[in-house]
């Protein structure tokens, strides 16, 4: 039974064949018909061309000590500008273009990258080109705008961070003005110290001799002299003791003033270290450029004459067979019909 079935399906598979064989012509000018039809359409049709260019979107700040950037303009946000017809307005004024003429551009963001692609396919280059030029300008005329606010806002931070160092290095040379006398004055008080010093000896030696005396001489006299000279020996040592003080409260505004010089001299480091920031972010700023300029691919891209021709021969395959076994079923059945 089972050979009897495998007999009987190899039987309907000649016949197939038979019908391919007997109808071979048919089937050969259906796929050569519509394989030479194609061709000549896909040649008398005129040749599309891409034009495409690429910019790079540019970096408006780094955040310090990180990776992070901050770009002119999210990639994304651009190129719904461009597919929004944001910038077509502006062109189609520039090139005297009709609404109803212009191209359907296409824009792309590579993944992980700054990049905007934008292209066009036309048969009119030139016109492309000059639109893709446009386009270009507008956009790095845009992004120059940001990055002209961006600087200038970053200079005059400069120039008052500048102002502010000029005014702190003033108030220093004022101080050590003010320490100047100061000092003059220390350096007299130790003059009269070492003068009241010399006083004081001199006391001292007097006091020392009266109260000798003393032993050997009792007098009213030598007395009132020693109590005279202790007195004033007295009044000597807080003299001396009063100039130590002075020198002590001139000292401990010195001192005072000092700290304002060194607060104020940090004041400067951190205005420096301000600048130094704000040209590092000047230095980082990078401009959006056209990393590819307008450019008409080599070869159209459409039609695709190769692609066409196989479409058509297969489609002209597939019909002249199909138009084979529909004859043969119509010329074997059409007398009982």
């Amino acid at each position: 039974m089972e050979n009897e079935k495998q007999f009987e399906d190899e039987i309907d598979l000649m016949d197939y064949v038979k019908v391919i064989l007997k109808r071979k012509r048919t089937i050969l000018f259906w796929f050569f018909g519509l394989a030479i039809i194609a061709g000549i359409i896909s040649f008398v049709m005129p040749k599309v061309y891409e034009i495409d260019t690429a910019l790079e979107v540019g970096i408006l700040e780094k955040a310090s000590g990180t990776n992070d950037e901050q770009l002119m303009e999210s990639p994304t946000q651009l190129v719904g500008k461009i597919d929004g017809d944001v910038y077509g307005i502006k062109v189609r004024e520039d090139l005297n273009i009709l609404e109803e003429d212009w191209p359907k551009i296409k824009t792309e963001n590579p993944k992980g990258t700054n990049l905007v692609a934008i292209s066009i396919e036309s048969k009119e280059t030139e016109k492309s080109e000059n639109i893709l030029k446009e386009i270009n300008d507008l956009i790095l005329g845009e992004h120059q705008d940001i990055i002209n606010v961006k600087k200038d806002l970053i200079e005059k931070k400069i120039i008052t961070a500048e102002n502010k160092i000029e005014s702190t290095e003033e108030d220093i040379v004022i101080v050590n003005k003010k320490i100047e006398p100061l000092e003059n004055d220390i350096e007299r008080i130790n003059n009269k110290i070492e003068s009241a010093e010399r006083e004081k000896e001199s006391l001292e030696e007097k006091v020392n001799s009266l109260q000798q005396q003393l032993i050997y001489e009792q007098t009213p006299g030598t007395q009132f002299a020693l109590f005279d000279a202790k007195e004033k020996l007295a009044n000597k040592e807080d003299d001396i003791e009063d100039l130590y003080l002075r020198i002590n409260s001139l000292q401990r505004t010195i001192e005072d003033y000092g700290s304002k010089v060194n607060s104020l001299e940090r004041t400067i480091d951190d205005y420096n270290s301000t600048i130094d920031s704000l040209r590092a972010s000047l230095a980082g700023i990078r401009e959006t450029k056209i990393v590819k300029a307008p450019t008409v691919s080599e070869n159209p891209i459409k039609p695709k004459k190769k692609l066409n021709i196989a479409i058509a021969g297969m489609l002209g395959l597939f019909i002249g067979v199909f138009w084979a076994f529909g004859k043969e079923w119509w010329e074997g059945n059409k007398g009982s019909i």
